[in-house]
């Protein structure tokens, strides 16, 4: 009987140590390539300028392709450098906290997703949006003089780098649209992963803009950069449901739930492209009406896996990004029993962990075998 509560007690220890066990962090040995060869400003942007990917598709017709080529624009700029109207006093703010960071470059390098690969953190001005200005400073006149059009962007990537060269690159700076952030790159004998400091913000209850003392830590994970989370929970999630509400300008409307066996359903209500690089001018590839599937193993571990990291239950009920007719979601989860989690958000940028969450709801009306309900034949994958 002794030797058997022994055993008992050997073989509960294993499990609980395997529950909590994570392997040992190893760092990446470089790999060299292109990144690692630049040196100067200059180098890394005439590299930036030449990046051909990403690179966006949009079909206006059935025989005409408009190529956006992001970066031929991008101009590296430090913190110190940018001046922009008075409609973004935040500069300010954001000048103070780099000089106190010592974030005084317009790049940085570091290995975030540990491929061995020396990935690039730029920041500059992507000349994607114009202002105006008719001071050097918000008090030096009263009202507009000598009017001038100005860049208003402010533009934090971090270009991932993988094999042959190949450059993924990421937004950074998606959810505060054009305000400012200072980013930190922080190493760890577990690997890298940044600082982002925030001086404003969008206030979710009331939409307007306050002064925030913030630091959001992002590591990459699950493909792109998500907050950084040391303490997981496994939480019993038994059904996820995504609502997407839809905008003025044509975007999706679509239910999608997952319950915990996998089982899919998803309900296409508009703006649905069978080919997603459609523009919504092609209303034939709409689809429509109640589909069903089991959820591929891949793409549900990766869904439930996220949503588990990124502890739900403690995130805010409501986002609001401050953008004019934004499309907006309902996140439904419910866990532990029947207990339910909703997050509403306006504008799509609530966590840089939520945008992956809903970048997965979307892409999973192309990347699943729906078979259309009470039928047996798969409609599209």
């Amino acid at each position: 009987m002794r030797y058997l509560i022994s055993v008992f007690l050997f073989l509960t220890l294993m499990n609980c140590q395997k529950k909590d066990y994570k392997p040992e962090f190893i760092k990446a040995e470089i790999i060299p390539s292109k990144i690692d060869s630049l040196n100067s400003e200059k180098e890394v942007q005439a590299f930036v300028n030449q990046l051909k990917h990403p690179f966006y598709e949009q079909k206006l017709s059935q025989d005409s392709v408009i190529i956006y080529r992001k970066f031929e624009e991008f101009e590296l700029k430090k913190i110190s450098e940018f001046k922009r109207s008075c409609e973004y006093d935040e500069d300010s703010i954001t000048k103070k906290i780099a000089d106190s960071l010592k974030i005084n470059d317009t790049y940085y390098k570091a290995d975030f997703d540990n491929n061995g690969y020396t990935d690039l953190l730029i920041i500059g001005d992507n000349h994607n949006c114009a202002s105006t200005r008719g001071c050097e400073t918000c008090d030096e006149c009263d009202g507009p003089k000598n009017l001038k059009y100005i860049s208003c962007d402010f533009s934090i990537y971090s270009l991932m780098n993988f094999e042959n060269d190949s450059i993924n690159d990421i937004n950074l700076n998606f959810i505060t649209k054009n305000l400012s952030l200072v980013p930190k790159i922080i190493e760890t004998q577990n690997g890298s992963f940044i600082e982002l400091h925030t001086p404003k913000e969008y206030n979710p209850e009331n939409g307007e803009l306050e002064i925030v003392n913030k630091t959001i830590p992002i590591i990459y994970k699950y493909g792109t950069f998500i907050e950084r989370n040391q303490k997981e929970k496994d939480y019993d999630i038994e059904n996820i449901e995504f609502v997407a509400q839809g905008c003025v300008a044509g975007c999706p409307e679509f239910i999608i739930s997952i319950d915990k066996n996998q089982n899919g359903k998803f309900n296409a209500i508009n703006y649905n492209w069978f080919d997603k690089d459609f523009s919504h001018d092609l209303e034939d590839n709409d689809i429509n009406g109640e589909f069903k599937t089991k959820i591929s193993d891949e793409h549900f571990n990766e869904l439930y896996g996220i949503i588990n990291y990124l502890d739900f239950p403690n995130l805010n009920n409501s986002y609001y990004s401050g953008a004019m007719h934004s499309s907006s979601i309902i996140l439904k989860i419910t866990y532990n029993g029947g207990k339910l989690k909703i997050i509403k958000d306006y504008g799509l940028t609530g966590t840089y962990g939520l945008k992956r969450v809903y970048q997965m709801f979307h892409e999973m009306r192309f990347n699943q075998e729906w078979r259309k309900k009470n039928t047996t034949n798969i409609v599209y994958n």
